[in-house]
C-alpha cells in the first residue's frame, strides 16, 4: 500500500525495513487481530470464507486468517514483503500478489476484503484513498463486507511527539515522529534501524522516512458510499478493547466495516 507515485514514501520504507519488519513489530499480537477481524466479519454476516488480505505485508495477517479457516490471498505493493511472506510456515495455504490496492488485479470473487494495520495512513489524501474503493467493490460478492482500521485523529497528534528506542543484542530501532501538519493529523515518521553485521563487527544503519495521513469517519463514509458499499458500523478501539463508537480524540483506532451493494453487471457468484 502507498502513497502517489511522486511520493512512493511507503514502498521506499519497506524497501528499506522489509526484511527486518518482522523483528521491529515482533510484540505485535496478529493472532489476536485475526481473531477480532473474524468475530466482527461473522457478527455482519460474513457471506463465506474466500478472503482477500489487502495490504497484508509480510503474510502474518494472512496466515492467522487462513488458520481461522478462511480461503486467503494476501496482497501487498511491497515485492520484499510479499516475499517474506512466501518464506513463511504455512506459506503454502495462501496466495501471495505483489500488487497496488488502488488497481487491484482480477484475482477472484471474495466474501470479505480486510486492511490490517493501518496500511491505508500512506496514501496521501481522499482522492488516493478513493481510489483504493473501486477495486475492492469489484473483488467483492453483492454482500460482501469490507473491514478496514485507521488511526484516530488523536493518535496521529500524539504519534507526532513520540520517540521509542526497542532494542534486542542485535538491532536497535529508534523511531521518531514529528507534525508534518497539525491542522489536517498528518505526521511523519523516520526510523532508524541498527543491525549488528557479526558478534564482535559493526553494526550497519539504515533510515526510512513516510507519513501518516489521517482520515476523518465522515468522509470515508461518504467515499465508501459513492463506491457501491454501505456503511454498517464505525467501531473504536481503547485501551486494546473494541468499543461500540470511535472517539477520535481518545481512541487509538477505529474500524469501519462496510457491505458491498449490489451493482448492474457485477459477477456475485
Amino acid at each position: 500500500m502507498h502513497p502517489d507515485a511522486s511520493n512512493d514514501s511507503a514502498q521506499s520504507f519497506y524497501r528499506g525495513l522489509g526484511a527486518h519488519y518482522d523483528a521491529i513489530t515482533r510484540v505485535q499480537d496478529y493472532t489476536r487481530w485475526a481473531r477480532l477481524y473474524r468475530d466482527l466479519l461473522e457478527k455482519h454476516g460474513v457471506p463465506g470464507r474466500r478472503l482477500l488480505d489487502v495490504g497484508c505485508g509480510t503474510g502474518r495477517s494472512a496466515l492467522e486468517l487462513a488458520r481461522l479457516g478462511f480461503t486467503v490471498t494476501g496482497v501487498d505493493l511491497s515485492p520484499e514483503m510479499i516475499a517474506a511472506a512466501r518464506r513463511k510456515d504455512g506459506a503454502d495455504q495462501v496466495v501471495f500478489v505483489t500488487a497496488d490496492a488502488r488497481s487491484l488485479p482480477a484475482l477472484g470473487t471474495f466474501d470479505a476484503v480486510v486492511t490490517m494495520g493501518e496500511p491505508l495512513t500512506y496514501l496521501p489524501g481522499e482522492d488516493e484513498l478513493a481510489r483504493v474503493f473501486p477495486g475492492v467493490r469489484r473483488s467483492l460478492r453483492a454482500g460482501g463486507l469490507f473491514l478496514f482500521d485507521l488511526p484516530t485523529a488523536g493518535f496521529q497528534d500524539r504519534a507526532a511527539a513520540r520517540q521509542t528506542i526497542d532494542e534486542t543484542d542485535a538491532m536497535v530501532v529508534l523511531t521518531r515522529g514529528r507534525s508534518a501538519d497539525p491542522a489536517a493529523h498528518t505526521t511523519e515518521l523516520t526510523v532508524d534501524l541498527f543491525t549488528a553485521t557479526g558478534r564482535a563487527g559493526p553494526w550497519s544503519r539504515v533510515q526510512e522516512r513516510a507519513r501518516l495521513h489521517w482520515f476523518a469517519p465522515q468522509r470515508v463514509t461518504e467515499l465508501l458510499t459513492a463506491h457501491g458499499f454501505a456503511v454498517e458500523h464505525v467501531y473504536g478501539l481503547y485501551d486494546g478493547e473494541l468499543t461500540q463508537w470511535a472517539d477520535q480524540d481518545l481512541h487509538r483506532k477505529y474500524f469501519v466495516l462496510a457491505r458491498a451493494l449490489p451493482s448492474a453487471g457485477h459477477a456475485d457468484a
